[in-house]
């Protein structure tokens, strides 16, 4: 026996052993570890670090490929640059009034002006660094989406830059005395970086299906968080390429900045979301008296402010104008009818939200914001009141929802007895009901392979960016980049 595990068995035994061979066994042991030439710790940290690297390349090359050649940007006249600096600035921001290039134009112009400020002025990111990182991180998004693409990365991107430039953050305050003058200037640069990198590579399905069908993804990833996960490390794959890494300054900082960043992205996971609403309504108690919060409790207060406002611009379309907020929801419903279409192609159980034979629109809307968005934004609100804009929107944007529900149904032949409308309680039972099918109905069978889930399924409806919205000479851009009355609007990066 004890020949068996000097030879490497550590693990075999041929029969119970008795007490006095147990109390020596370790000796054993230790003598046939220290036989196998071991390079000690150093080294073994340093292949695990080279393996990791290779798995790190391996999942880019995959996810987000490199680019081969680089496409020169459409350059930007002084003239074009002041019309995106006023787009920038207006609550009415479309993504689909633009192209590709302009959206990078708009990007590199938000962070422009953020880094401008003088207390930015230890992340030395120069101009071409910038544009190459908005650039290569554009790529990675597949445009192919109806509804998780570059579009929608810079909307959320131009959202919190309002939010912040609302909130009075920007520029920064002299002092705390309200609860967002908890943000340092680290964390404006790392929630904006988060908001432009929140959903790089998105594969255009959610959660959900990832963790029934058992992607990869989603067996690296232990079925937590999966997408936000693999879009952080996307994101910050990026970041490194271009150095960004080595731009803020020292090692603490970066190490702030990591923590902002992977925190904030990690908070869209709507799977989460009462969860974190919870905290935020209870968060205006804790922060009557800022002064006396220690360092400790300060820094869980800031990246619970950081979460909420990201979540908040996520799903920012249901505060924005009405007619902005029916776009994008029809882009969301598109692309969560393409994900039914592949579920069913599958053989899984289609989702209630994902089958086009059973999604109403309206209905759709109107649950979301009264049960889902609502609650998120009047408790940020309570927290900083500067965005009680954004419950007013939203409140009128229901109105408008419920409006075209009752106008679809006086236009049904024959009329159709109409359902009471779900409770709160009943809608999340729903949808919990739908989570719970899904998961234990579509444990993926043994002899369904990744080749089958990923080969061969039906091509994610392209968005042309012109095709959405007016010209870029609309009216609705002022003369001088004022926003016009907030109209409301909707939004669901959703139950994703």
């Amino acid at each position: 026996m004890l020949g068996c595990i000097n030879a490497g068995a550590a693990e075999y035994l041929l029969k119970p052993l008795r007490v006095d061979v147990v109390k020596t066994l370790f000796l054993k042991l230790h003598r046939s570890h220290s036989l196998q030439p071991d390079g000690g710790l150093h080294d073994r940290i340093k292949t695990t670090a080279a393996k990791d690297s290779a798995l790190a390349k391996a999942m880019m090359d995959i996810y987000a490929p490199p680019i081969s050649q680089k496409r020169s940007l459409a350059p930007l006249s002084s003239h074009r640059a002041a019309f995106l600096r006023r787009m920038i600035a207006m609550w009415d921001f479309c993504p689909f009034d633009v192209d590709h290039d302009d959206l990078i134009h708009c990007s590199y112009l938000i962070f422009e002006q953020v880094l401008s400020c003088p207390e930015m002025s230890h992340i030395t990111v120069n101009k071409n660094q910038m544009y190459d990182f908005i650039f290569e991180l554009s790529v990675s998004y597949h445009n192919g989406n109806a509804y998780h693409n570059f579009a929608h990365a810079v909307d959320v991107l131009q959202c919190l830059y309002h939010f912040l430039c609302k909130l009075g953050v920007l520029p920064f305050p002299g002092n705390v005395t309200r609860p967002q003058d908890l943000l340092r200037p680290t964390d404006v640069f790392a929630l904006l970086i988060a908001a432009l990198g929140h959903d790089a590579a998105h594969p255009g399905v959610n959660n959900m299906f990832m963790i029934n069908s058992a992607t990869p993804l989603a067996l690296l990833y232990n079925d937590r968080s999966v997408l936000e996960s693999f879009h952080s490390m996307t994101l910050f794959q990026i970041l490194k390429k271009h150095g960004i890494d080595r731009c803020l300054g020292n090692p603490e900082d970066f190490q702030a900045f990591r923590k902002t960043v992977v925190a904030s992205i990690l908070a869209t996971d709507m799977s989460l979301h009462n969860d974190y609403v919870k905290k935020i309504k209870d968060q205006p108690v804790r922060l009557r008296n800022l002064s006396a919060l220690d360092e400790s409790a300060r820094e869980e207060e800031r990246m619970l402010l950081c979460s909420a406002l990201i979540k908040c611009a996520d799903i920012s379309n249901v505060t924005r104008p009405f007619r902005r907020a029916v776009k994008w929801a029809e882009l969301l419903a598109q692309e969560f009818m393409c994900q039914g279409d592949i579920e069913r192609k599958l053989g899984m159980p289609v989702q209630p939200m994902n089958d086009r034979d059973k999604m109403v629109l309206e209905d759709m809307q109107i649950g979301f914001i009264q049960f889902v968005a609502f609650t998120l934004f009047e408790s940020v609100s309570k927290v900083t009141h500067e965005m009680t804009f954004t419950v007013e929107s939203m409140q009128q944007n229901l109105k408008q929802w419920e409006t075209r529900k009752r106008e679809q149904s006086e236009k049904s032949e024959p009329i159709e007895e109409k359902q009471p409308r779900k409770s709160e309680a009943e809608y999340r039972l729903s949808l919990d009901a739908s989570a719970t099918k899904t998961a234990s109905t579509t444990a993926t069978p043994s002899n369904t392979s990744t080749d089958k889930i990923f080969n061969g399924l039906p091509q994610m409806p392209a968005v042309a960016m012109a095709s959405y919205g007016n010209s870029p000479n609309n009216e609705w851009l002022s003369a001088n980049g004022t926003t016009p009355a907030h109209d409301g609007v909707y939004c669901q990066c959703t139950i994703m």
